[in-house]
């Protein structure tokens, strides 16, 4: 802590949920004020535009008030984590009113609201109220007593401005940064999608038209049925279709049975090079069984188990592509919920090269993706770092270290 700055609680310094009844006799009921629902306020942004108008008389009675200049902030997980908070300006009437998940912090004379903003803004402070939080699960919340309790430094207010100048033009660099790597990674992702959109788009004449129930050995259904007290702590993997990603198994959530379950349920048994298809949820997401799990079963997942003319690899290709995609999306069935059932799986018509073709074009495949997932990994590290670099500048600010 820098010499000379006091240190207060917040409570001493802000007024939390300031009343409603302040707008009594100052508004008339029909005069309109800003209406700002949750999704209306950002992550770590501290500027919001509020988006609608609605009468003082709608909303007076339900919402959380607030006016010009407060600090809104979400209370509620997982807003409150995501570091959901802003401050309000740019009011209709100097007045408004949002989610009842808000909590309202005004800051009266020893505190600028563009520092209080910073301050909030600190991975530490929604770390430790992570686990001050009160309520049922999902529905947990901070309490105000704990953003009372915590201490923040006080410099003088025109040293508090000179920290949030600083912190706004590194901010801004920072922030234009991360833009431009987020643009770099969606960019990334599109070099795949353009290889897998080019090889179907357009396919040769010489391709054969052909069904899947035709180039599949069998095509069948995972088990389909209670699965209460069927799990295990160790034992054979059970996939799931939140197990299957595109083109790879991820086993980082898998459930296990025993032996003795998995000889009532060999229909659905997963062999090395059978193609898992999700049947719900992201219907025709696949993913090719890998040489490293020799043995495995799965639940409600449609299983493809190519025959000689057909590459398992260029299968999960043609699937996971947007020709696939939307192929699966015309032939699923269901209203509330789509499902690529094992009945359109066999009868899909797809467009097949030789399979010397398939394995050629899978193989550039893989290539391509192995080489736009290390960028993306570099990428993704860049974003983390900078997210690090903000954190850092902010404990610097409010440790007296910023010159």
């Amino acid at each position: 802590m820098k010499a000379g700055w006091a240190t207060k609680p917040l409570g001493e310094v802000i007024q939390i949920n300031p009343p409603k009844r302040e707008v009594q006799g100052r508004l008339r009921p029909d005069q309109p004020v800003s209406f700002v629902p949750m999704e209306d306020l950002g992550e770590l942004q501290r500027r919001f535009a509020p988006q609608r108008d609605r009468p003082l008389a709608d909303v007076y009675g339900s919402y959380t008030y607030f006016a010009e200049n407060d600090v809104l902030l979400a209370k509620i997980t997982p807003c409150f984590e995501n570091g959901k908070l802003g401050i309000s300006r740019g009011l209709e009437s100097g007045v408004g009113f949002g989610s009842s998940e808000f909590m309202v912090l005004r800051c009266p004379q020893l505190l600028t609201p563009e520092y209080l903003f910073y301050f909030l803004s600190r991975k530490e402070f929604r770390e430790i109220g992570r686990g001050r939080m009160t309520g049922a699960v999902g529905h947990k919340r901070i309490p105000p007593d704990y953003v009372r309790s915590i201490n923040i430094p006080l410099p003088p207010l025109e040293e508090q401005r000179r920290i949030v100048a600083i912190l706004d033009e590194a901010f801004e660099g920072l922030d234009r940064a991360r833009a431009n790597a987020e643009a770099n990674l969606a960019s990334t992702q599109d070099v795949f999608d353009a290889y897998l959109t080019q090889v179907f788009t357009d396919p040769p004449a010489e391709w054969e038209a052909a069904t899947l129930g035709a180039k599949c050995h069998r095509i069948t259904v995972g088990h389909v049925g209670p699965m209460a007290n069927r799990y295990v702590q160790r034992g054979i993997p059970f996939l799931r279709s939140q197990n299957v990603r595109p083109f790879r198994i991820d086993l980082s959530d898998v459930k296990f049975i025993d032996d003795a379950f998995m000889g009532e349920l060999r229909k659905s048994e997963l062999r090395p090079g059978d193609v898992a298809i999700v049947r719900t949820g992201y219907p025709g997401t696949a993913a090719v069984i890998p040489d490293d799990l020799p043995l495995a079963n799965c639940a409600d997942l449609v299983i493809a188990r190519p025959g000689p003319g057909l590459s398992p690899h260029f299968l999960a290709m043609l699937l996971n592509s947007s020709f696939g995609k939307s192929h699966v999306a015309h032939v699923s069935v269901g209203a509330a919920q789509q499902h690529f059932n094992v009945g359109a799986a066999k009868a899909s018509v797809f467009p097949l090269p030789t399979r010397p073709t398939q394995e050629r074009l899978a193989e550039r495949a893989a290539e391509i993706r192995e080489q736009t997932e290390s960028l993306e990994k570099s990428i993704r590290q860049k974003i983390a770092d900078i997210s690090a670099l903000r954190q850092s500048l902010l404990q610097k600010a409010f440790a007296g270290e910023l010159t």
